[in-house]
């Protein structure tokens, strides 16, 4: 199927605060790139990852393991900076003997996808790079700027005189309601119907406007290698490459299971409620009309008392709420969520929990 997320397309910083569970706890994410499941393993949990992609269980299942044997410069080296020339020897000295057979096997055939650096060489980032340097081009003042503000205010002040016209213009939201450009942003197709349904477009440029009042693009996991070509500092890139994280997950091999199959299958494997955390990212975006309220109800029957369950939509959905229509309870600071999600992809993020005593 390919590696179609480098790095996770939500805030996994966010969801580790959200989330967070400790030893003798237990969660299921959707594994995606794997960094929401090692950001919380991080903390001595058990963590069951998801995907119906074995390939991005691959891409996780290698990060795991150059945690066992890699420092955090190089972990960073590997995954958020641009092409490394020590990834090669590093990862059949070390990294390769810490893999699975199965993992080992594929990344012996794909370790090329290392050659220009992961987030060049695969996945849906590729194109956003490229636009990106089509835009450093076109305003070469770009990486200057936003590599020299101090003050977030200066910094939105800087978009809105210069770039927030030309990024967000007319012709700019025609663009972004097409299905070209819309499956560069989304692989999914219920995906990109809801978002062409849905004006999309124009909240993303005010969710834009709010994360640029409050955050550097200098301290941006996303948005600082596209607009200066530079990866996040330590600290600022995905959370589980934080010294402190990536110490965590030593000898974690035996708390993290990446495993392949569907989501809502998974759910109902769990013995009822044995998790204390549970991210269904915005997989709701992607099932068919009617499939949320099966994916609740999973949801609900695995959360233990008390738990956490933590939702996205690309789209805020209209109509009943399923979670809570279970017996979820819908957590108030779930409204400012989105506007603490620094990605800005999302209408909703939404918090429950389970009440049950």
């Amino acid at each position: 199927m390919g590696i179609v997320f480098t790095r996770a397309w939500e805030d996994d910083r966010l969801d580790a605060e959200l989330l967070a569970i400790g030893p003798g706890q237990r969660a299921l994410v959707v594994a995606g790139a794997g960094d929401t499941a090692l950001a919380l393993a991080a903390s001595g949990g058990e963590v069951v990852a998801v995907d119906r992609n074995p390939d991005q269980l691959h891409l996780a299942a290698l990060k795991l393991a150059a945690a066992q044997v890699l420092p955090p410069g190089r972990l960073h080296a590997w995954f958020e900076a641009r092409r490394d020339a020590g990834v090669p020897t590093e990862y059949r000295a070390s990294v390769r003997a810490s893999l699975p057979p199965g993992d080992r096997t594929w990344w012996d055939a794909h370790l090329r996808l290392f050659d220009r650096g992961l987030h060049r060489s695969t996945g849906l980032a590729r194109p956003f790079i490229a636009l990106a340097g089509v835009a450093r081009l076109v305003r070469p003042d770009l990486p200057r700027c936003v590599e020299s503000f101090a003050d977030p205010g200066e910094q939105a002040e800087w978009w809105r005189r210069h770039l927030r016209g030309w990024v967000f213009g007319r012709f700019s939201h025609w663009l972004l309601n097409t299905r070209p450009v819309l499956g560069l942003l989304s692989p999914d197709a219920n995906e990109t119907a809801r978002v062409r349904r849905g004006g999309w477009s124009r909240g993303l440029a005010r969710r834009v406007d709010a994360v640029l009042e409050r955050v550097l693009v200098r301290e941006h996991p996303w948005w600082r290698p596209l607009a200066s070509g530079r990866p996040a500092d330590l600290g600022h890139a995905a959370a589980w490459l934080d010294p402190d994280r990536a110490s965590g997950l030593a000898g974690a091999n035996d708390r993290v299971r990446w495993l392949e199959g569907d989501l809502i299958e998974a759910l109902e494997a769990q013995a009822p409620g044995s998790l204390q955390a549970i991210s269904v990212s915005n997989v709701p975006d992607w099932l068919d009309e009617g499939a949320e309220r099966h994916l609740a109800a999973a949801a609900r029957r695995a959360a233990a008392p008390g738990s956490r369950i933590l939702v996205r939509h690309i789209v805020r959905p209209s109509g009943d709420d399923p979670y809570v229509a279970t017996g979820l309870v819908l957590d108030p600071r779930s409204a400012a969520l989105p506007g603490r999600d620094r990605t800005a992809l999302y209408e909703a993020v939404d918090l429950y929990s389970n009440p049950d005593q």
